[in-house]
């Protein structure tokens, strides 16, 4: 009896972590470029100090604090110039990208703590600069994404990224099967993998052709993004098994840490962003 009640416990806690989660995220989402990129910003300082254990857990407490707080630098100083300048600091934040400075001035912003980091962390520099730059490159996406395409697109590749997970979980538990790759990820099947491509695709070929991809290439891209959340996943996995720890953080009740929550949307937004590229679109 004990044991059920500690389950359900948890599960009331898991359930409102996920909906405020939910409620936060769809507030920034709506509140236009500014809050969304402010939003996503504060994520991905959440999601350096998780970063920082994954690669360094020898690191003080102090060296996490500042690298996750580093980011955040680049917003504080373009609109105190702005506001210094006599703009409009909000509405100089709408245009031209995040802030107001461009993307490629955000992208600096972002790698600025990555490029520090490799003189203060003393293990893990070569996971700290590859992971941290993929998180880089979603973050850029994700911000890229709400203002060139609306609510829709962030939508799109959430639902794309959830549909994968919740299909491959299910007929991974109906099918089961052989093992999708054993030594990184012992639970995952080759039965669930393929159940998270086939939900994808319908979802892909659903709501992207609003997006004007054609349905075809919808299908195909969907089902793209889909292998990249899973790997995502894994790869998550795997620098959780290197230093020997069950979750990336505590920071969400009932859900272990950010990244743990995020790991395939951050695959797959940094995919999604190459084909952006790719397509010019």
């Amino acid at each position: 009896m004990t044991g059920t009640s500690a389950r359900w416990r948890d599960l009331g806690t898991r359930v409102m972590s996920a909906v405020v989660m939910v409620a936060v995220a769809a507030l920034a989402l709506t509140s236009g470029p500014f809050g969304w990129t402010l939003f996503v910003f504060a994520v991905y300082c959440l999601m350096l100090w998780e970063l920082v254990g994954l690669c360094d857990p020898a690191a003080g407490r102090g060296v996490r604090l500042w690298l996750a707080v580093f980011p955040l630098l680049y917003p504080l100083i373009v609109l105190g110039t702005a506001a210094l300048s006599g703009a409009e600091p909000l509405l100089a934040a709408e245009a031209q990208g995040p802030f107001g400075r461009g993307y490629y001035s955000a992208a600096a912003g972002l790698l600025a703590p990555l490029v520090l980091g490799l003189a203060h962390l003393r293990a893990g520099r070569a996971l700290w600069a590859g992971y941290g730059a993929v998180l880089v490159a979603a973050v850029l996406f994700m911000i890229y994404a709400q203002g060139a395409h609306g609510l829709v697109a962030v939508v799109a590749l959430v639902a794309i990224v959830a549909v994968t997970d919740t299909a491959g979980y299910f007929a991974g538990r109906a099918l089961g099967g052989p093992k999708f790759w054993p030594a990184l990820s012992p639970n995952k099947t080759w039965s669930g993998t393929a159940a998270g491509w086939i939900g994808a695709g319908l979802v892909g070929g659903l709501v992207l052709p609003h997006l004007g991809v054609p349905l075809g290439s919808a299908v195909l891209v969907a089902v793209a993004i889909s292998f990249a959340s899973q790997l995502g996943d894994i790869a998550e996995s795997a620098m959780k098994r290197r230093v020997g720890v069950k979750d990336a953080s505590a920071l969400i009740p009932g859900h272990g840490g950010v990244l743990d929550r995020v790991d395939g949307l951050v695959a797959a937004a940094c995919l999604a962003g190459a084909i952006t590229l790719v397509s010019g679109g």
